[in-house]
């Protein structure tokens, strides 16, 4: 665990829900750190998501998730880009992401669509339908050693859909919409792989296809 690690998930989450977010203020606490330590941080959040994220609220936990994976907000997710940091280190935090979605969302996230709005949504819920779609995770066309962040990229999105949850299935259909214009073959093979075999409501197979084709919302 990183030395500063409390210190970052303090940063990052224990805040109150404010529309503007208070890291939208002119006077916003900084949290100063270098790449690596950034990537590092990212990736023990997303580890231990389940279990350190237990005492932040819905809401907070999604303003803070959202802090961290916009680029309107933050830079952090920019360094799982860069080069700066070493490749291995990059790479072990996005397949950290995974956890957050099996330890955080699927407990913590309803069983809705973000697409469709449906009824009875978490507070959490937002961020889990727009991870993808509100960082450069799926824009690596101009990343140093791209190749193998996209497979890293295409693993976890894989490994997501395996989690029986509409919501975390949704948005990793999500990602693989986003991530058509840059791989669509590959896209198609791995959706038309889980629709296969998979056994999914009606909703969420037609938001699926068309995820296929780059066609998400």
């Amino acid at each position: 665990m990183h030395a500063r690690y409390q210190e970052w998930l303090k940063h990052v989450f224990d805040h109150p829900v404010t529309s503007p977010e208070w890291h939208f203020d002119e006077d916003a606490p900084a949290f100063i750190a270098g790449a690596a330590d950034v990537v590092h941080l990212m990736a023990d959040t997303f580890r231990n998501s389940g279990r350190d994220l237990a005492g932040f609220t819905d809401a907070q936990v999604d303003q803070g998730l959202w802090y961290l994976a916009s680029f309107s907000a933050s830079n952090y997710f920019g360094e799982l880009q860069d080069g700066a940091t070493p490749l291995r280190r990059r790479i072990l935090a996005i397949k950290s992401i995974l956890s957050l979605y099996q330890d955080c969302f699927r407990p913590r996230c309803t069983e809705t669509l973000g697409h469709l709005d449906e009824p009875g949504a978490s507070e959490l819920n937002s961020i889990c339908y727009m991870f993808w779609d509100v960082g450069p995770l799926t824009c690596l066309a101009d990343a140093p050693d791209r190749i193998k962040l996209e497979d890293a990229v295409f693993e976890t999105l894989e490994a997501v859909l395996a989690i029986p949850h509409r919501a975390c299935r949704e948005s990793a259909f999500h990602g693989l919409g986003e991530m058509s214009h840059a791989s669509p073959d590959r896209v198609r093979e791995v959706v038309g792989r889980f629709l296969a075999c998979a056994n999914i409501d009606e909703p969420l197979r037609a938001y699926a296809s068309n995820a296929r084709e780059g066609n998400i919302l």
